[in-house]
């Protein structure tokens, strides 16, 4: 019990600390940078702090298409997160989550519009014709978010060598390549 309160203390302490270098930071005071890049340099400040930019505009998205609705936006969200997890896959590369978190940004994307163009009831040709437009090119990003993963997995191959039985196995989709 008392580890786990001296624990939070501790984390306590250091999240003040790190707030009053950020209040001094933003306050323009640049004596503050070098202690506040050390900070930033531990797993996860960054993100934590709003460095994850891709988090950001996803928020963003969430926020428009949500409103108020926090059940709804926090199921979209957890959704987000599922598909982020089975697209990067386990043990996947930094290019690999990247393009899983791209993947993800443009598959709400499309279907966030495809959602505002079935909720018209009725609409002139002109605005179809915008909104068919731009479901289209959210899809060509959207494909070519998903293209461009599968050939960074294709690419990713791994290889083992058995110099005892002199044989080369290759794993990975890119066996025939």
């Amino acid at each position: 019990m008392a580890d786990a309160a001296l624990a939070t203390k501790q984390a306590t302490t250091e999240a003040s600390k790190l707030l009053a270098l950020i209040k001094r930071a933003e306050g323009g005071d640049a004596t503050a940078l070098p202690a506040l890049r050390e900070s930033l340099a531990l797993p996860g400040i960054a993100d934590v702090l709003g460095g994850d930019v891709a988090r950001k505009a996803a928020d963003r998205f969430l926020d428009a298409f949500c409103g108020k609705h926090l059940a709804t936006r926090e199921a979209t969200a957890t959704k987000m997160a599922q598909l982020r997890t089975e697209l990067a896959g386990a043990n996947s590369t930094a290019v690999e989550r990247l393009l899983a978190d791209r993947a993800v940004l443009c598959w709400f994307h499309v279907h966030k519009l495809e959602i505002s163009y079935a909720g018209k009831e009725s609409m002139s040709l002109a605005l179809a014709d915008h909104y068919q437009k731009c479901i289209d090119r959210a899809h060509r990003r959207y494909l070519s978010a998903l293209k461009a993963l599968a050939e960074v997995r294709k690419l990713n191959v791994t290889v083992q060598l058995n110099i005892a039985r002199k044989q080369v196995n290759v794993a990975g989709a890119a066996a025939g390549v």
